[in-house]
């Protein structure tokens, strides 16, 4: 089975058919685009139009904007509020990344979508991790690199929220990978 095919068709499959059942959106082909890259998104009667002109960065933006969406539907929080549901993604992103070690910071990284692992690597120095970190130390960093937002459940919610969001992207054996690395009061915060 080549890769398309397996793990990483499988979460594409696993992706359309979700945002299908949801009813969330549809894609389809702009009438009268010239680049098949760029591709009109109906959401509950809305237009949207991707315009890099790149399928791959279309992709991505897509990608992390579902992700942002649902830090956002789970908070309550309005679109306008986009910088609180990127500053905890970030946040969030930056606590595993430095508890983990390199090369599980690299398979996990390897699935996150391309402008999302970016926003991953952002400042790491591979030659100061793994930081060890129980659950108040892992919640007091993501606190530290997160503006002072009033948020419903605290940091574990936040932290729960967002890996609940990411949880789309990462297969269930890289997740268990990943929470097999973190101590166990805080891998039981995990989804």
């Amino acid at each position: 089975m080549d890769v398309l095919g397996g793990v990483i068709g499988e979460r594409r499959v696993r992706h359309a058919d979700m945002l299908a059942a949801s009813g969330e959106c549809r894609a389809k082909q702009a009438p009268g685009v010239d680049s098949p890259s760029r591709h009109d998104v109906e959401k509950n009667g809305c237009t949207a139009m991707t315009k890099t002109g790149y399928r791959s960065f279309d992709t991505t933006v897509d990608k992390t904007n579902h992700i942002l969406r649902q830090i956002e539907e789970t908070y309550g929080w309005p679109k306008e509020r986009r910088n609180q549901s990127y500053n905890a993604l970030r946040a969030v992103l930056h606590a595993l990344r430095d508890r983990l070690t390199v090369d599980e910071t690299a398979h996990f990284a390897a699935q996150l979508p391309m402008l999302i692992r970016g926003l991953y690597y952002d400042g790491w120095d591979p030659s100061r991790v793994p930081k060890k970190m129980h659950r108040d130390d892992f919640l007091n960093k993501v606190r530290r690199e997160m503006p002072p937002y009033d948020l419903e459940g605290g940091m574990e919610g936040l932290v729960h929220t967002v890996a609940q969001a990411l949880r789309l992207y990462i297969t269930d054996g890289e997740w268990e990978n990943t929470k097999a690395q973190m101590p166990k009061d805080l891998a039981a915060a995990l989804p």
